[in-house]
């Protein structure tokens, strides 16, 4: 029985050099802490790939307990009558005990499209930064916005728990909330996030299915900005 622990322990051992070895390398710069308030603070970083560079800010709310946490893909929707800010919405989850990082840019909805899915290495390593810099709750972890799935960075063949830190390997994500694609749910789920009675609906699926404190609906007042009626 020794032996086949010794045996055991060895493959798990060399499946973590192996997940090293194959792990996209994310490079960052530039980040720095740009505010605080209401229990939450704000800082940037921008994200350096080969096919260029994205901006990001991450949302961190005061805990000294391990944190949900939230890749957005995008930080605005833009839509035919009504925008949705992203960091509002983000900003009011982090009220409730999420942090946050949403790459810059904003999903251009006047008309349906897929355009705005940008290369997946970019949610992928914004995912990493988390790893990097906060303690994560990996049984709280969440993608928002739109990608397309199934990446395979630069060969890599393992993402999950890294058996020797008890950690995650890579950015995992968690449960998904989908929109900024032309597929029949998410597309309803766009159409939800520029309303604000649907802000609030996704607010709270959020806020349930990462265990986080109740809200409060008037953190999520300003996510939203126009005057349709289809925004009522």
């Amino acid at each position: 029985m020794p032996r086949l622990v010794s045996v055991a322990v060895l493959v798990l051992a060399l499946s973590s050099l192996r997940a090293a070895q194959n792990l996209h390398q994310c490079k960052f710069s530039g980040t720095s802490i740009v505010g605080r308030s209401d229990g939450v603070s704000a800082r940037r970083v921008t994200l350096i790939e080969k096919t260029g560079r994205v901006g990001a800010t991450i949302l961190v709310p005061d805990s000294t307990d391990p944190l949900p946490a939230i890749v957005f893909t995008h930080s605005a929707i833009h839509g035919p009558y009504n925008d949705s800010d992203l960091l509002a919405f983000a900003r009011g989850l982090a009220r409730a005990g999420a942090a946050s990082i949403l790459l810059d840019g904003a999903i251009e909805w006047q008309s349906p499209n897929d355009d705005s899915i940008r290369p997946e290495e970019f949610r992928f390593c914004a995912g990493q930064w988390l790893f990097q810099n906060l303690n994560l709750d990996l049984h709280r972890l969440a993608d928002a916005g739109n990608f397309r799935g199934g990446w395979l960075p630069d060969g890599l063949n393992f993402c999950g728990i890294d058996y020797e830190s008890g950690r995650a390997a890579c950015w995992p994500g968690g449960v998904s909330v989908g929109f900024g694609q032309i597929s029949p749910a998410e597309s309803k789920n766009t159409d939800e996030m520029l309303k604000p009675d649907g802000v609030l609906f996704t607010a709270r699926w959020i806020q349930r299915e990462l265990k986080l404190r109740e809200i409060n609906p008037q953190w999520f007042a300003d996510v939203v900005s126009g005057t349709s009626d289809a925004a009522q």
